[in-house]
């Protein structure tokens, strides 16, 4: 009665020989394609951000659309929502309100964590905000929304990708 039961320590080495190769391909290529889909997640809101900024520039040409607060003017974007525009664009501190991740404008260094804890949002200065991705691995990439100048009003923005960011 010499039945073999179990696996040889040869076999079981084998296997995980094997199973260490299909690792050293899969576990890489599994990351950078998980970090692929986060950094499309932030091309997609730079794109609503684009399509947003277009809509409050047109609407900032209807005057039943504009009311000024304490010297600052607001856009009715929505039947529910106004934003703050200095000229025709939208300010900064409006950049993860206008998309929904927040209730409220930004304020100037403060780091706010959206509702859904997915996003985090920043008033750099009254020229810059950025957007990053929570639980983005190895990377440095954000939304940046940087409104440039003219007097007192913003001429024109740039909306762009920054950081170590796959484009």
């Amino acid at each position: 009665m010499n039945e073999k039961m179990g696996f040889s320590l040869l076999e079981l080495t084998f296997v995980i020989v094997v199973l260490s190769v299909l690792a050293m391909f899969a576990i890489p290529e599994y990351t950078k394609t998980h970090r692929e889909a986060k950094v499309a997640v932030l091309t997609d809101l730079r794109g609503k951000l684009v399509n947003a900024v277009d809509t409050l520039k047109t609407a900032s040409n209807i005057e039943s659309r504009k009311q000024t607060i304490n010297g600052k003017t607001y856009v009715q974007y929505d039947v529910r929502q106004s934003y703050l525009v200095s000229g025709k664009l939208l300010d900064p501190t409006e950049i993860c309100h206008i998309l929904g991740l927040t209730s409220g404008p930004l304020v100037e260094g403060d780091i706010i964590t959206s509702s859904d804890g997915m996003y985090t949002c920043k008033n750099v200065s009254p020229k810059q905000s950025w957007i990053r991705m929570n639980r983005l691995e190895s990377t440095d990439c954000a939304l940046s929304y940087t409104a440039h100048y003219n007097n007192e009003s913003i001429a024109n923005v740039e909306i762009k990708l920054t950081g170590d960011c796959l484009e």
